[in-house]
């Protein structure tokens, strides 16, 4: 009893919720209406290299500084309008650095449940951008690994295609092939997709545009090893293939290449 007593008696001379809001690592900033600041956590002193009695009442727009700020866009201010919570990332500046954020922007209301301010939660997001950018970066690479283009002779250059293309992948795909027609100066390219159990609409359609944006390279497009499957497939949806070179074959298509820059398979 004597310790329970102890314990309440202490707890009385304690700001619980402020302690509490000291102690998180993301920044908690409340303002008025007018954008003043009337409270700043630890964290968020350590960011600005201030301390609260000099930041206190004064905008916060002038200390922490964002793309949004001063403009409509500003999810506080719209938080503050629109009696609703906003979860955003976004980029700040303050106490000297740059650095990206995620945040959570809601009205600040009294005890009659009117908007009398706004409050910020702001995580430092640093680590997970460049986690974010590895993990891109290492999908990137495994998507130009899984998308090889060769130069199987002077002016013509072959892309093998294997396993399942969705949308993501023949964006690649278009993009690796039409950059190697550029850097080999390439006048043939044969897309081969023997490999490739199942195409669809989508799939086709960027076929269609890849063998456009080819043509407008200079280059043919030949494109080889159509399953029966794919090719009742494509039929069945009604995909235009008239205007494109097709062989039955890798072999037929190399030999056709050849044909086209004016050479000879013996």
């Amino acid at each position: 009893m004597v310790n329970e007593k102890l314990s309440s008696d202490n707890l009385k001379n304690v700001d619980i919720a402020k302690d509490v809001l000291d102690q998180l690592p993301c920044m908690v900033m409340a303002v008025d209406l007018d954008f003043n600041i009337l409270f700043l956590n630890d964290t968020g002193c350590e960011w600005m290299g201030d301390d609260f009695e000099n930041v206190e009442g004064k905008k916060c727009y002038d200390l922490v500084k964002s793309a949004h700020c001063r403009t409509d866009n500003c999810r506080i201010k719209q938080a503050m309008n629109n009696d609703r919570k906003y979860v955003w990332r976004n980029e700040i500046t303050t106490g000297g650095k740059t650095f990206p954020i995620e945040y959570t922007a809601a009205p600040l209301k009294d005890k009659d449940g009117n908007i009398v301010g706004g409050v910020e939660y702001v995580i430092d997001i640093s680590e997970r951008v460049e986690i974010e950018k590895e993990v891109q970066e290492h999908s990137r690479t495994i998507m130009e690994l899984s998308t090889p283009v060769i130069k199987l002779w002077d002016g013509i250059v072959i892309l093998p295609l294997v396993g399942v293309i969705d949308t993501m992948r023949a964006q690649q795909i278009i993009e690796n092939l039409l950059s190697s027609i550029v850097e080999n100066e390439a006048t043939v390219a044969i897309l081969d997709v023997t490999g490739v159990p199942m195409i669809d609409t989508s799939v086709a359609q960027h076929i269609l545009k890849t063998v456009s944006a080819g043509k407008m390279l200079g280059a043919e497009i030949i494109i080889t090893g159509f399953s029966p499957n794919v090719a009742q497939t494509l039929v069945t949806l009604g995909v235009d293939l008239s205007d494109i070179i097709t062989c039955g074959s890798l072999k037929d298509g190399v030999s056709k290449a050849f044909t086209l820059v004016g050479r000879k398979l013996v």
